[in-house]
């Protein structure tokens, strides 16, 4: 499973010039979670430094301007999302019926 939504390509490269480590990288790569559930091993019973380095990465992002939120995924699975959803065109909202304002 995946633990990042990336809605924009370019807003993860910014986000990974950010990343400290191979953990932050890990985790804006959808290969470690938010919530710190794939730590394992040793790795585990260093949850809290693990979790201050979860935390130094989200307000770095958003210090920076990098756009990011969180939504939950399948069993309340916590999934990073970065950059934002297109904001639909004149022409994509007539074709989802929409109307024109």
């Amino acid at each position: 499973m995946t633990w990042t939504l990336v809605l924009d390509p370019e807003t993860l490269q910014e986000a990974l010039k950010l990343a400290k480590g191979c953990y932050q990288r890990a985790l804006l790569l959808g290969n470690e979670s938010l919530s710190g559930s794939t730590l394992r091993g040793k790795a585990a019973s260093y949850s809290g430094s693990y979790a201050r380095s979860r935390q130094a990465l989200l307000d770095r992002l958003s210090s920076k301007g990098v756009h990011w939120s969180e939504e939950k995924g399948p069993r309340g699975k916590r999934i990073l999302v970065l950059g934002r959803a297109p904001t639909p065109t004149l022409w994509d909202r007539l074709l989802l019926g929409g109307s024109v304002q």
